[in-house]
C-alpha cells in the first residue's frame, strides 16, 4: 500500500511529494528533502512523530 506525503502538509509551501510504498525508506526521503531543501534537520524519529501526528500508523509506515 502507498502513502502519500506532501512537503506543504508539514507547514512548507513546498510542491514536493511522494507516494511510494510505505516504508522507513519512504521516511529518510522525507528527511533528506527538508534537509536539503528546507535546510532543517531532523532525526528520522521526528519526521515519524511528524508522519504519525497526521494519521498513519507506525506499524504501517515501518514495515
Amino acid at each position: 500500500m502507498n502513502l502519500k506525503l506532501r512537503c506543504e502538509d508539514y507547514g512548507f509551501e513546498c510542491e514536493f511529494a511522494l507516494d511510494e510504498e510505505k516504508s522507513i525508506e519512504l521516511i529518510r526521503k522525507l528527511r533528506e528533502h527538508f534537509e536539503e531543501e528546507h535546510g532543517i534537520e531532523y532525526t528520522i524519529e521526528a519526521v515519524t512523530q511528524m508522519i504519525t501526528n497526521r494519521g498513519h500508523s507506525l506499524e504501517s509506515i515501518k514495515k
